[in-house]
């Protein structure tokens, strides 16, 4: 027979278990995995918000997990593993033809940050036939923006004997053009600005071209849009939070400090060049286009009819967007800045 005392301790302890796990359930916060595909400053929003603990003080429990390439972070988002991907919407078409409900609900880089440089002695778009083009994987943001560099220069890679090549990320290609196992190659910013200062020459940059395209977007399956609309809205907003600290020049050194970390540079000063292209390419109010994406429609349905069914406005989901704006959050946050 339990004593007195033994009943009422054990009580006590039955209660101690009883108000943790209230607790604890009150304290637990939302999880969101987030795939990350592209060690790129476009994603300097993203950084800012994790590493100055935006996302912790709206309460979210956020990892960014970089993976290599668009495809595999798409598969994981489809697989239910991860509940966003930060990825080129090329690499979300396929699947979304094939039946997966995603759709993209903020556009992280609405502009191709891809430069066609080739070998010096190549001075005009004519002098490309029968070359050799270098991108990264295909169906990517770089292999799209090479058909889309092709045709604004009047070329076609088949008809004008054009032989695209898989040559790895930037630091790939620029070896590549300099080995003359290239051409050409599609190069983000600052290798571009190296291999200009080598004397290779910049056939068209699509930035400056002002050619619609969706580069990179937030992606998310229907049913975390439809089933978890408050977790969303506050990510949301703590990635806009991110916007407005990295778009503020009194930030200027943290974000290249942020920069610097998340790229692995060696100093923050080499990050300057990537800071300059965060604050010139990233859009103020990120929402994905619907002209940008019907390019990217364009020319993935080249290589997956399937995808010429699709109308790039039923891809795009910008509510929790319209919520923060019109509820004046942009204006407050960026506060004339």
């Amino acid at each position: 027979m339990l004593t007195k005392w033994r009943r009422i301790a054990i009580v006590a302890f039955l209660s101690a278990l009883v108000t943790a796990g209230s607790l604890q359930a009150q304290t637990a916060r939302p999880q969101i995995r987030v795939a990350v595909s592209t060690a790129t400053p476009h994603n300097t929003p993203l950084w800012v918000a994790r590493d100055k603990k935006i996302f912790d003080k709206h309460g979210l429990d956020v990892q960014l997990i970089f993976v290599s390439g668009g495809t595999l972070a798409t598969q994981m988002l489809a697989a239910g593993e991860i509940q966003v991907a930060a990825a080129a919407p090329a690499s979300l078409l396929s699947l979304i033809a094939a039946g997966e409900k995603i759709v993209m609900f903020l556009g992280i880089s609405n502009t191709s940050p891809f430069t066609l440089v080739s070998q010096p002695n190549i001075k005009k778009a004519a002098d490309l036939k029968g070359k050799r083009l270098g991108t990264a994987r295909f169906g990517g943001s770089s292999h799209t923006s090479a058909l889309i560099a092709l045709e604004h220069l009047g070329l076609n890679a088949k008809r004008d004997g054009i032989i695209i090549l898989q040559t790895g990320l930037d630091p790939e290609r620029m070896a590549a053009l300099e080995q003359k196992a290239l051409d050409a190659a599609m190069l983000q910013r600052l290798a571009t600005k190296v291999m200009v200062g080598k004397g290779y020459a910049p056939l068209l940059n699509l930035n400056k071209a002002k050619i619609p395209y969706q580069n990179t977007v937030l992606a998310a399956k229907r049913d975390f849009i439809s089933g978890r609309p408050k977790v969303g809205e506050i990510f949301t907003r703590a990635i806009i939070e991110g916007y407005a600290y990295t778009f503020n020049r009194d930030n200027k050194q943290a974000v290249k400090e942020v920069i610097a970390r998340n790229l692995r540079l060696r100093s923050v000063e080499d990050a300057e060049d990537f800071y300059l292209e965060a604050q010139e390419e990233l859009d103020r109010k990120p929402y994905p286009t619907a002209e940008g994406t019907r390019t990217v429609i364009k020319y993935v349905a080249e290589q997956n009819p399937k995808v010429a069914s699709l109308k790039a406005e039923e891809l795009i989901d910008s509510s929790w967007l319209k919520n923060l704006e019109s509820e004046g959050f942009f204006d407050r946050v960026y506060g004339g800045k």
